[in-house]
């Protein structure tokens, strides 16, 4: 006879509070998926590249239209907390100090992979779709190129546009912000 093994799936609350007791060490990176804690790749000088170029050309965007995040928390459920290299947020007085933002709040999202390019296109951003998130951005260092999601459902992405080196593109939100995917990719 065999047995189903149960996983234990934990809640954001309690992933904080793990974070609170010390069970983390300050070095270590990771972000909480469907209920479970996961060990997030170590970030490479081409990742920090492209992460740095992002967020130097979004920072052109006022900071009343759009408050910039870099590898920080959003939350998306009860049970999911990851950690996007950029996002691009809803204006807020409190600069989210007092709360991790929320999907409705993300204007844009942004995964930058190399080795996690299967994880953050399988997983996280069919989870991105179901939190209703309006537009995420994979760039794809190992293609060498900028795969764009928009118009998301409970079971993903309507619209997904590749953009390679030589194209631009601009967030929904800020339709005058061009982004050339070579200063992306470097």
């Amino acid at each position: 006879m065999s047995v189903q093994l149960q996983k234990r799936l934990f809640t954001v609350q309690e992933y904080h509070m793990m974070g609170e007791a010390g069970i983390f060490s300050k070095g270590d990176r990771t972000e909480l998926i469907e209920g479970e804690i996961i060990q997030m790749a170590a970030i490479g000088t081409r990742h920090a590249r492209s992460v740095k170029r992002l967020n130097r050309r979004f920072n052109e965007i006022p900071e009343d239209l759009a408050i910039i995040g870099v590898q920080d928390p959003i939350q998306l459920t009860e049970r999911t907390e990851p950690q996007p290299d950029v996002v691009l947020l809803q204006p807020r007085a409190d600069y989210y100090g007092s709360a991790h933002p929320l999907p409705s709040e993300v204007l844009l999202l942004v995964e930058v992979a190399d080795s996690t390019v299967d994880y953050d296109r399988n997983v996280k951003i069919p989870i991105y779709s179901r939190s209703l998130i309006q537009e995420v951005w994979l760039v794809d260092l190992n293609a060498e190129c900028l795969e764009v999601y928009r118009q998301p459902t409970a079971n993903g992405y309507a619209l997904m546009q590749r953009f390679w080196s030589g194209q631009q593109v601009s967030p929904l939100a800020f339709p005058n912000c061009e982004v050339s995917v070579a200063l992306i990719l470097g």
